[in-house]
């Protein structure tokens, strides 16, 4: 009897192929399409299950979406903090309902389309979380804060494919690729327009770090930590944002080693694998996705249930409300995000 798989289905190249895999290995695929944005293209989902005769199922969690991602992305905008809304779609969303309604039906387990790999580790005897062979496409980060228990059903078919062969291998079966989009998915337009709609403008200074007035803007959720770009602050120096002091409506501009941090804390912490199992093993963080990883050299748990970390190399702009990868190796650990003490 063909073992059952709960398939979070666009009926995109990546889901396609995902579930084109997955019945070639014997499972018995469920698609299944979640309505959140409202932008998902239902009759082009329902055509790519029927090109594999799968009966896709439609879920509308519109309404969860909007309280769970865009709800909480626009209140981090308003405290000066910069999230990561598709991190949060998988934790609030879709890995966790995919969880949820693969427990219901009993079914043993669930897949996504991710560039990232599901092995079982003789070294942390678990199943893990690991990087995907694509280097341009890896997408290990944006599982780091999912629930371990959803880790140990997940299946990820194109972890040890490239995206490129995965389209020439989608064509060759009958798919018909007509590229995809890479913005928010709740978002026509730039970031900073969307926002424009829900957070009110208000006059602020721009400041060096000794409290020089350089300037003034007109809205802080234009600015983020680490820009350069848009400023309109001629100086003597290239300035960038080193903070984003909502209360005393500032936002603060200094040189581009004053972003390099060899510590910071990090909450919420979801771990896939405990820490005492990497105790003595050389741990990294990303703070971003594609980003530069940096060795954890201390590593404290403090009172408040956050995290402090220390670092060599210091790594470039951690902000808060960042998302925080762990890894051994190419192993995932987990996430959390990063915050002030």
């Amino acid at each position: 009897m063909s073992q059952e798989v709960l398939l979070g289905f666009s009926g995109g190249v990546d889901s396609f192929y995902s579930a084109y895999l997955l019945k070639k290995q014997g499972f018995k695929v469920h698609p299944v399409l979640f309505l959140l944005s409202g932008k998902e293209n239902v009759e082009k989902a329902k055509r790519s299950a029927e090109l594999l005769n799968l009966s896709l199922t439609v879920v509308d969690y519109r309404e969860l979406f909007l309280e769970e991602v865009i709800e909480p992305f626009i209140d981090y905008y308003k405290k000066g903090l910069t999230p990561n809304p598709c991190v949060m779609c998988n934790k609030k969303i879709k890995i966790k309902k995919l969880y949820e309604l693969s427990e219901n039906f009993g079914m043993p387990f669930i897949a996504t389309g991710h560039y990232a790999r599901i092995v079982h580790s003789e070294e942390f005897g678990q199943k893990v979380i690991k990087r995907g062979i694509d280097f341009g496409k890896e997408q290990s980060y944006f599982l780091s804060t999912i629930e371990k228990s959803a880790v140990q059903k997940l299946i990820l078919p194109l972890g040890n494919l490239t995206k490129k062969q995965v389209i020439k291998k989608a064509k060759d079966v009958g798919f018909d690729f007509k590229g995809e989009s890479q913005d928010i998915c709740f978002i026509d337009g730039s970031v900073v327009s969307f926002l424009s709609n829900f957070i009110e403008n208000g006059s602020g200074k721009f400041v060096l770090t000794d409290g020089t007035v350089l300037g003034k803007f007109d809205a802080f959720y234009k600015y983020t930590v680490g820009q350069r770009r848009g400023l309109g602050i001629p100086y003597k120096y290239p300035l960038y944002v080193l903070n984003i002091d909502v209360k005393n409506r500032k936002v603060v501009l200094g040189k581009r080693e004053e972003l390099l941090r060899n510590s910071f804390y990090i909450k919420d912490v979801v771990w896939h694998v405990s820490p005492e199992k990497f105790r003595d093993k050389t741990v990294e963080i990303q703070i971003r996705y594609r980003g530069k990883t940096a060795v954890v050299k201390e590593f404290s748990l403090l009172k408040n249930d956050r995290i402090f970390v220390k670092l060599q190399p210091s790594l470039d702009a951690p902000t808060p409300g960042q998302v925080c990868a762990f890894y051994n190796g190419d192993t995932l650990l987990g996430g959390g995000e990063l915050t002030t003490l």
